[in-house]
């Protein structure tokens, strides 16, 4: 380190190093945290979206059973907590379909079959019981009734609202940029690599003094994406964010703080590994100044 031709170009690369391991994390996180299906799924598990659901359900259909007449058990009964657990997953998969070219559109559906048949059977046995015809007029009012409640339990099920970024076209957008994540990646590993070849390059003739280098970017790599981290979860940052509806809330509220202790853990890796090759350069510094007092001829003599 002492001649100035190699410190300057070490001073460089580990300055390059620095944000192509950034790079390199941030895409790596995109790829295999925030656009990962099974990220949505543990944070539907974790928050317990399914019994918010049903409570949400649960309010609108006996709030609705005064003005409609049809009692909210025969909406609730066929789709209860694990109906709507299924439902929030496929909801999951289906848009993640779309998303990795498996489906061609998104257009969230559920098995809708045991509510048709309870619906049914509720107006068949009130039209009988009342001497109601089964007419034109009494199949509209079965068709309107199913396709009001199907829809606002596929709209309260979809609690991430994939259907509406889909509709904003949001989904298409990020259909077409998923596909850049792979080479983005490919790329930030390649020039990660090369910035470490040339490092090495470097430091051939003095290996201890590349894990000093190697350390002092991943040290820093990983504070600058921890000390955020640290931030928003000490202060609890996306509670204070405002949404009447609690599972939408809860849904929101829950990804964003995964993904906050998704990138915390992953940048206290990098600075801890940082840290280690630090402590690393230290000790062989001290061993190496040791042996050189060791063979030193001594002085008296």
């Amino acid at each position: 380190m002492k001649k100035i031709r190699l410190y300057l170009p070490n001073v460089l690369l580990t300055f390059l190093l620095v944000f192509a391991l950034l790079g390199t994390e941030c895409v790596l996180f995109a790829k295999y945290v925030v656009l990962n299906a099974d990220t949505f799924r543990t944070v539907a598990e974790e928050q317990d979206l399914k019994t918010k659901a049903y409570a949400t359900l649960e309010k609108e259909f006996t709030s609705n059973a005064n003005t409609t007449g049809i009692p909210a058990e025969v909406f609730l009964d066929p789709v209860d907590t694990d109906a709507l657990h299924q439902g929030i997953l496929d909801s999951v998969s289906q848009a993640f379909d779309y998303l990795n070219g498996k489906s061609s559109d998104y257009a969230f559906t559920m098995d809708f079959t045991e509510l048709e048949n309870a619906v049914n059977t509720f107006f068949s046995d009130y039209a009988e019981e009342n001497g109601y015809e089964k007419d034109e007029a009494y199949d509209e009012k079965v068709t309107s009734a199913i396709s009001s409640a199907e829809s606002r339990i596929l709209f309260v099920a979809d609690t991430f609202k994939l259907s509406t970024i889909y509709r904003n076209g949001w989904l298409e957008k990020a259909k077409k940029y998923i596909g850049y994540l792979n080479p983005a990646a490919m790329g930030m590993i390649a020039v990660t690599a090369a910035l470490l070849v040339l490092l090495i390059v470097c430091n051939r003739k003095q290996m201890a003094h590349l894990a000093y280098w190697l350390g002092l970017a991943s040290a820093i790599a990983g504070l600058l994406l921890l000390l955020p981290c640290i931030y928003l979860t000490a202060t609890d940052y996306f509670t204070a964010f405002v949404m009447s509806d609690p599972q939408i809330f809860a849904a929101v509220v829950g990804f964003l703080q995964l993904l906050t202790g998704r990138a915390m853990l992953m940048a206290g890796i990098t600075a801890g590994i940082g840290i280690l090759l630090l402590v690393l350069f230290g000790i062989l510094r001290h061993k190496a100044a040791s042996d050189s007092q060791q063979s030193s001829p001594d002085d008296g003599n």
